[in-house]
């Protein structure tokens, strides 16, 4: 009896440790040095079907960056100093800059089944959007990141998300 309590106590710490709860992987993914990802597009889709990468030539890249807010903003009150947020830099295929957005984590969950972490940024009070990871845990890499469209809801709301943009890991570029 006190062996098989003693093994019930050692899954319980194993099973519940932070680890084995919480997101993996990041939207900076693999770039080397923590701070900045790169990626290129690999497919695009409208409500579930996929479309052709040209109708979406102007996210052709994206760079991802993480970065800490230097001082408050009086315009947004979640955008505090020293709140850590991604900077998301979309390309065309000539490489030249063509969006960019700043995104701070607002909420995620992570789906044991699918084993995908699920990250909804919000830009502002009233918009936001998904990025869901998917990762490689034993070599612990990033190894696709979908993002969503923009939504206008301050948490995530499937029926929203209608435009799907999937990106892999690329060479650095730029």
């Amino acid at each position: 009896m006190r062996t098989f309590v003693l093994m019930l106590c050692i899954n319980l710490m194993i099973g519940c440790h932070p680890k084995n709860l919480g997101p993996r992987g990041d939207v900076i993914g693999n770039g080397g040095d923590g701070i900045t990802g790169y990626w290129k597009m690999t497919k695009y889709e409208v409500k579930g079907r996929d479309m052709p990468l040209d109708n979406v030539s102007q996210m052709s890249f994206l760079k991802t960056q993480i970065g800490f807010m230097q001082n408050d903003s009086l315009k947004t009150p979640f955008y505090k100093q020293g709140t850590g947020y991604r900077i998301f830099s979309f390309y065309d295929v000539n490489m030249d800059s063509t969006s960019r957005y700043l995104g701070i984590l607002y909420d995620y969950r992570y789906n044991k089944k699918t084993k995908q972490s699920a990250f909804y940024y919000r830009m502002d009070e009233t918009n936001g959007f998904l990025a869901v990871i998917d990762q490689d845990v034993t070599a612990g890499l990033t190894t696709k990141i979908k993002l969503s469209n923009l939504m206008k809801s301050t948490v995530y709301k499937p029926e929203l998300d209608t435009l799907g943009y999937t990106y892999e890991p690329t060479a650095k570029f730029e």
